[in-house]
C-alpha cells in the first residue's frame, strides 16, 4: 500500500480500481492497463489517460460510478471474486478489512439516523 495513503483511501481507490474494470470490460470489452507492481488508483488513472473525452468515456465513468456503490456492500468472497475476475489484486485478509470497513460505515450512519 502506498504510505502517503489512509486505509480508507487505500480502500476506496481499490473499489474504484475493480468497478473501473468491470465498466471498461462491459462498455469496451478490454481489460484495465496494468502495470508490474499494483497501486490502488493507477489502473483507473492510467486508463483515464488514455481514453480521450466522448460517450465511451462517459458510459465507463457512469457505468463505474454505479458499480463502486454496489461494490461497497459485497461480502469478502464475492469481492475477490470480482476483484480477481477483473485483474484487480486483492488478498482474504485485505478483502476482508475492506469489507469490514464499509459495514462499520453502514452501522454508524445507521445509528446517526435513529
Amino acid at each position: 500500500m502506498d504510505a502517503k495513503l489512509t486505509r480508507n483511501q487505500t480502500f476506496h481507490l481499490i473499489l474504484a480500481d475493480i468497478a473501473m474494470a468491470m465498466a471498461v470490460a462491459t462498455v469496451t470489452g478490454e481489460a484495465l492497463p496494468q502495470e508490474e507492481v499494483y497501486v490502488p488508483g493507477r489502473p483507473r488513472d492510467l486508463w483515464l489517460e488514455r481514453i480521450a473525452a466522448g460517450p465511451s468515456r462517459q458510459r465507463v465513468l457512469a457505468l463505474a460510478s454505479a458499480g463502486l456503490a454496489a461494490l461497497q456492500s459485497l461480502e469478502g468472497e464475492a469481492l475477490i471474486e470480482q476483484a480477481r475476475r477483473y485483474g484487480v489484486p486483492l488478498s482474504d485478509d485485505l478483502a476482508a478489512e475492506i469489507c469490514t470497513h464499509f459495514v462499520d460505515r453502514r452501522n454508524a450512519v445507521l445509528t446517526y439516523r435513529h
